[in-house]
């Protein structure tokens, strides 16, 4: 919402008249930044449009053009770095955003996507800098510590994991996604009741996410609770991919009992 407010009212006065005439001449003299505008809106509804349908190399191609225009867009760079992670090209999303990024005072939504990319490239320790440096700037931003928390997974430090998952919980309280990433968390740390028991006791909008359903089903089958895992897996999957989801978690359960 603009930090402007509006009565509603129109007054007839002089400043009025002049604010019009400002308006007018304005609009003759700035066709071709109207034009540009026009054009990078587009640019970026198209690439927002291709994002939410997963279409990501349309996205890319779309950043790619927004980036051409305004290099010095930082949302722009996060957005095209956001969709080469997507699809998978994370090395390159790191490349792209430390030789175009800022070098120093970088806000806390570059250095976000920054350490999500490091992690998704393998570089768990380089995004444990970046979200620590973001977390000075931000620090009951609760998104930080979540993926904190992964990066310290992903280093098998599973006690800062856990600290920093609780962070991230007391300040964005039922929130799935931290959930979900604390049960994945306690299951990579070998604790699948405590894995279980944060999933059964996520509020019922939560339990609603296909993502936080499978996990349980994974959980379930390690334990051997073919059943429970079966009919969780039903709600999303189709008996063919059910019946090949048993079967890892069948693997899996033989290889931790």
């Amino acid at each position: 919402m603009s930090p402007w407010h509006f009565n509603g009212r129109y007054r007839k006065s002089a400043h009025t008249l002049i604010v019009i005439a400002t308006m007018l001449t304005a609009s003759c003299q700035s066709a071709p930044v109207s034009e540009n505008a026009a054009i990078s809106s587009s640019l970026t509804q198209a690439a927002l449009a291709a994002e939410r349908t997963n279409d990501y190399s349309t996205a890319i191609n779309q950043y790619q053009k927004l980036l051409t225009r305004d290099p010095e867009n930082i949302d722009v760079l996060i957005g095209l770095a956001r969709n080469l992670r997507y699809s998978g090209d994370s090395i390159n999303a790191v490349k792209i955003l430390e030789k175009l990024g800022p070098a120093e005072e970088a806000p806390v939504v570059f250095r976000l996507e920054l350490a999500k990319s490091k992690i998704a490239a393998g570089k768990a320790k380089a995004a444990i800098k970046q979200l620590k440096l973001a977390l000075g700037d931000e620090p009951k931003n609760w998104q930080i510590h979540s993926t904190l928390g992964i990066a310290h997974d992903l280093n098998e430090d599973f006690a800062s994991a856990r600290d920093a998952y609780e962070q991230a919980r007391a300040l964005s309280e039922d929130n799935p996604a931290v959930l979900n990433n604390m049960a994945l968390s306690a299951a990579l740390s070998g604790d699948i009741d405590r894995a279980i028991t944060l999933l059964e006791s996520a509020p019922r909008l939560a339990r609603h996410s296909p993502q936080i359903r499978q996990n349980l089903a994974f959980f379930y089958g390690i334990k051997g609770d073919m059943k429970s895992a079966g009919s969780l897996a039903r709600m999303d999957l189709d008996e063919e991919q059910v019946r090949t989801n048993l079967s890892i978690y069948s693997r899996f359960h033989k290889k931790q009992f």
